[in-house]
């Protein structure tokens, strides 16, 4: 496996290339659209996508963070983004293909977001959690707390974890 992190958190260092933010944004959207049917609409569903296209996704990597994991054939197993929202950082997403699922990547991801939260010495993640309960059982395994019900018109509701 190769794991390949790219850190522009305290500013700009490396940009993610056009392949790689192609595979990232096809790995997002369809799991995004597979794991939450019958849980949003399907304008509902375009909507939590809408960041995901290559372009939106080089910019949010130009300032944010990024581990992607991929096989030894290069193949993308799973990837995790930290964005910047103002100062506040949070975790936008944690994917991992369906072929490759509940098999600790998404909890190997994750690791590599908490260790960049503690490297920057903050001591609070928040993650912005879609209806799915696999998605909120997952976070709820990493040590996180929900914080609130999404209303009817949401489509996340936040978690939070202190470290």
């Amino acid at each position: 496996m190769e794991i390949r992190i790219i850190d522009n958190l305290d500013g700009k260092v490396e940009t993610i290339n056009d392949s790689d933010a192609e595979q990232v944004a096809q790995l997002i959207r369809g799991n995004t659209k597979a794991y939450n049917q019958g849980e949003y609409t399907e304008e509902q569903l375009e909507r939590l996508c809408a960041f995901a296209t290559p372009e939106n996704l080089k910019e949010e990597i130009d300032r944010g963070f990024l581990v992607m994991l991929r096989t030894d054939e290069g193949e993308l197993i799973g990837c995790a983004i930290i964005m910047k929202r103002g100062t506040r950082r949070f975790i936008r997403t944690i994917q991992v293909s369906q072929e490759h699922a509940r098999k600790g990547y998404g909890a190997m991801l994750y690791q590599h977001c908490e260790e960049r939260y503690r490297k920057a010495g903050i001591a609070e993640i928040e993650v912005e959690v879609t209806k799915f309960k696999s998605t909120e059982s997952f976070y709820r395994k990493q040590g996180f707390v929900k914080t609130g019900n999404p209303t009817q018109n949401d489509l996340y509701f936040a978690m939070y974890k202190f470290l």
